[in-house]
């Protein structure tokens, strides 16, 4: 009668054990794909305002690139995700570096480093040139 009861309460304990961490799985797959929905519209929203920023430079209208580079940095800010955020860091230093062209002035400076950043940025939605643990597509 004893052993039966072992076996009752293993039986138990291993269904408990895969429920939780059947459940544990989900919630992390879940988690995954939000971060990820999330690093996809970041990056576009990187992009959209860099090439605002480019247009704004090439018509020497430093006020409107300086705001949408601003924007730029911000969105980089929510890119996250191992490689995919080391690389976002190097576009965000090309950023950085354009907004201290763009105080100085200096139109072919900022738009060199603008479209330094915007080819960072797009490559992150590419997996052969972000490597095999980066990409979102």
């Amino acid at each position: 009668m004893g052993y039966k009861i072992m076996n009752a309460i293993k039986i138990i304990l291993v269904a408990n054990f895969v429920l939780v961490l059947s459940l544990y799985t989900i919630t992390g797959t879940a988690v995954a794909a939000e971060n990820e929905a999330v690093t996809t519209v970041s990056i576009n929203n990187t992009i959209t305002h860099l090439e605002a920023a480019l247009k704004a430079v090439n018509v020497n209208d430093f006020g409107v690139a300086q705001e949408h580079m601003k924007a730029a940095r911000q969105s980089a800010k929510d890119i996250i995700g191992g490689s995919i955020e080391v690389k976002a860091q190097r576009g965000s230093n090309a950023l950085a570096s354009a907004r201290r062209q763009a105080q100085k002035g200096d139109s072919a400076g900022t738009a060199t480093s603008l479209k330094e950043a915007i080819e960072v940025f797009k490559s992150l939605h590419n997996p052969s040139e972000t490597g095999s643990r980066g990409g979102l597509y």
